[in-house]
């Protein structure tokens, strides 16, 4: 193998973990037409994120994915009315939520805990 070649592996394999790194984020959207905000709420579920409000979704995302949503929404969203806001959350501080009145379960959207089908 040549020199070139392996840096050029090395830089491939570190995207590559790169993608598989997660982060958590916030999707926050002020969307008036009910068929696209139906599609983005879609696209956000589909990527696994979990409604906590609304027009509130939180979910662990890699970066591709985060390319991937950020993409979808463009296409989706009417630029000049609509507004998207997906906004990054350390672990540490997901962790300092406070909530008044109905809560979600933190645990469950950071996938520390498993969910059960039956």
């Amino acid at each position: 193998m040549q020199k070139d070649d392996w840096r050029t592996t090395e830089s491939r394999h570190m995207q590559e973990r790169n993608n598989m790194i997660t982060q958590m984020y916030y999707a926050v959207y002020d969307i008036t037409d009910n068929g696209i905000r139906e599609s983005l709420v879609q696209v956000l579920k589909d990527a696994g994120f979990t409604r906590i409000q609304k027009s509130v979704f939180c979910g662990k995302i890699s970066n591709q994915q985060k390319k991937d949503i950020l993409e979808n929404v463009k296409n989706i969203i009417n630029q000049d009315a609509d507004s998207f806001y997906l906004i990054m959350s350390c672990s540490q501080c997901f962790g300092k939520i406070v909530t008044i009145g109905k809560k979600f379960d933190k645990e469950y959207v950071t996938d520390s805990k498993s969910s059960m089908v039956f």
